[in-house]
């Protein structure tokens, strides 16, 4: 609870003082927004820890789907206000807006009560009992296997007793090892990764897409550009809520994350080539209307890998969620300027647009292989 309000105040403050540092140079301006980088990389794995440790497991999926919505709806909205604000009062005053916004949610904020103990989870078996999978490789031992399955119970890993502090006072370098050895974490930071590949790079270049290859004017890009924030924003939600709901319904947990997911990378795949093919022709409007789609498809994985380290890791969720947003951001970090390279030596968007659907495609295969749904072991260490 302290930890994202200290991250939305530290984000706040230096959303305002982005104007001020702006005109004092680059070097300040580059700081400032490290900064408020730095408070809104805290926000998401304080609230995913929040939510192990205070929504039952049977609406986690639908928590975490409004959730990320929410931040859909935020995005949008942002995009929707920002012109209005720079027409009326000055482009400074887009950031000083947003970070009042922090001085309205405070008050509501401080007076929540958090609990710090990890909900118990219910068994995934009849017998309360999971066989350990195998882990990628742990200091050369290994945890799993037919050399001599071992057992654990689903329960006892959540033992709320056993828990208390921040997750990573709760455990050591050693412990922390052979948590991310385990090849459910590699499957959520892989899906991350490949996913956010297509994320970041698609909505980064969206409106150089429209314009370059379908002559958009700029002008008319909002129109194109907006519609993906808003319609990831209503399915997030509902994927969730369609994630619990099938899990009660008897489907294993496991399958819901490998459906939910899965679809939701191979639809996008699928969108982004169908929009650069002859079949669209020279339809903006279309195109549009494929991405969206195909961006629609991506918001399933609110309902797979995105609530998936509550399943396998619930008593260190902020801290296995930390690692996925950090190779998402590392595909970010990677996939805009290597699409600019793509795009500056081949001027091919089909082909910029096939590399995201091989990342896509690669993700879900090994999301649907590693994916797990009983807490690992390591995750009591």
């Amino acid at each position: 609870k302290r930890v994202l309000a200290a991250g939305v105040l530290l984000w706040s403050l230096f959303t305002a003082l982005t104007p001020e540092a702006a005109a004092l140079g680059t070097a300040p301006l580059l700081a400032a927004r490290v900064l408020l980088g730095v408070g809104e990389g805290i926000a998401f794995p304080a609230i995913h820890s929040m939510i192990a440790r205070n929504v039952p497991p049977a609406s986690q999926s639908t928590a975490v789907g409004v959730v990320t919505a929410a931040s859909y709806a935020g995005t949008a909205l942002a995009f929707g206000v920002s012109p209005y604000i720079i027409s009326e009062f000055g482009w400074p005053w887009v950031f000083y807006s947003f970070a009042a916004c922090a001085l309205l949610w405070l008050p509501l904020w401080v007076p929540t009560a958090v609990s710090n103990a990890p909900l118990p989870r219910p068994p995934t078996r009849k017998d309360s009992t999971a066989v350990l999978p195998d882990t990628i490789d742990a200091e050369g031992v290994s945890l799993g296997g037919s050399s001599g399955t071992q057992y654990y119970s689903a329960a006892s890993s959540n033992d709320p007793s056993s828990s208390g502090g921040s997750e990573l006072g709760s455990a050591s370098t050693g412990g922390l090892r052979a948590l991310f050895s385990r090849r459910e974490l590699w499957a959520i930071c892989v899906a991350q990764y490949c996913q956010s590949w297509g994320m970041y790079g698609l909505l980064n270049w969206l409106p150089t897409f429209f314009k370059d290859f379908y002559k958009v004017e700029i002008a008319d890009l909002a129109a194109y550009t907006l519609l993906p924030y808003i319609v990831q924003g209503g399915l997030g939600a509902a994927s969730g809520v369609l994630a619990d709901r099938l899990i009660a319904s008897g489907w294993s947990i496991r399958s819901v994350r490998i459906l939910l997911q899965t679809v939701g990378m191979i639809g996008p795949a699928g969108c982004l080539l169908l929009a650069v093919s002859p079949i669209v022709g020279p339809s903006p409007a279309l195109a549009s209307q494929i991405i969206t789609v195909g961006l629609g498809f991506s918001a399933l994985s609110l309902g797979g890998v995105s609530v998936n380290h509550l399943d396998v890791a619930p008593r260190h969720a902020g801290l296995v969620f930390g690692a996925g947003n950090t190779a998402a951001t590392l595909a970010g970090v990677v996939s805009v300027p290597f699409t600019g390279y793509l795009l500056q030596t081949t001027e091919s968007w089909p082909l910029v647009f096939g590399v995201t659907a091989a990342h896509y495609v690669l993700g879900a295969a090994l999301w649907a292989a590693w994916c797990g749904d009983t807490a690992v072991p390591e995750d009591k260490l």
